[in-house]
């Protein structure tokens, strides 16, 4: 009784198997699209066209990612701090034939972009153990660089105004200097001739 019992049992599943099998769509054991399937045989959208376009135009800009690491002078444990990614991540975008996401280039301009507004923006700013502390030095340094600035604009106006005063001086003497030479020329040309008219006269 126990045998027939599991025979059934064997024939019930194998039924169910075959019904299954029967149910299941065309193709659907060739490929499964969330598992193993190439990236690059699906079309792109707009939106990663568009956004791979725009990473063309910061690599013409900025350079490799090494070469941008190389420009802010931070090794690559301290620039994948900075991007908040493992190093693993940097090394795989390195390697021929990998790319980084797209968020990861334009981080990296807007990174450059701040670093050319506001000189005193360190690395540290974003990676350091204590934010408000960075903070203030970083504001300390930004106002000790405005305060050069606007000295380097004092007297860079100062010489302004001390040229434009020479240069002021100088044309008034050209126009005395003129002046003085129209009148020295009137004063020779009546000398000579009352000179000469004193010649005639003999």
């Amino acid at each position: 009784m126990r045998s027939v019992n599991l025979e059934d049992a064997m024939e019930i599943d194998l039924e169910k198997k075959s019904t299954r099998e029967a149910n299941k769509p065309p193709f659907s054991g060739v490929f499964d699209a969330s598992e193993g399937f190439d990236e690059g045989v699906r079309s792109k959208t707009s939106s990663r066209i568009f956004y791979e376009a725009q990473v063309s135009v910061i690599q013409k800009q900025l350079g490799n990612l090494e070469k941008i690491r190389t420009d802010l002078g931070l090794s690559q444990r301290k620039i994948c701090q900075l991007l908040m990614v493992d190093p693993s991540a940097w090394t795989r975008w390195n390697r021929s034939g990998e790319e980084a996401p797209p968020h990861i280039w334009r981080a990296l301009q807007w990174y450059m972009t701040l670093q050319e507004k506001i000189p005193g923006l360190t690395p540290q700013y974003f990676i350091g153990k204590d934010p408000q502390i960075l903070h203030e030095k970083a504001l300390l340094r930004i106002n000790e660089e405005k305060g050069h600035r606007e000295v380097l604009e004092m007297e860079i106006r100062a010489l302004k105004a001390y040229f434009e005063e020479e240069s002021q001086k100088l044309t008034k003497n050209l126009h005395f200097y003129r002046f003085f030479s129209y009148v020295l020329g009137i004063s020779v040309l009546a000398l000579g001739l009352v000179l000469l008219s004193k010649m005639v006269g003999f």
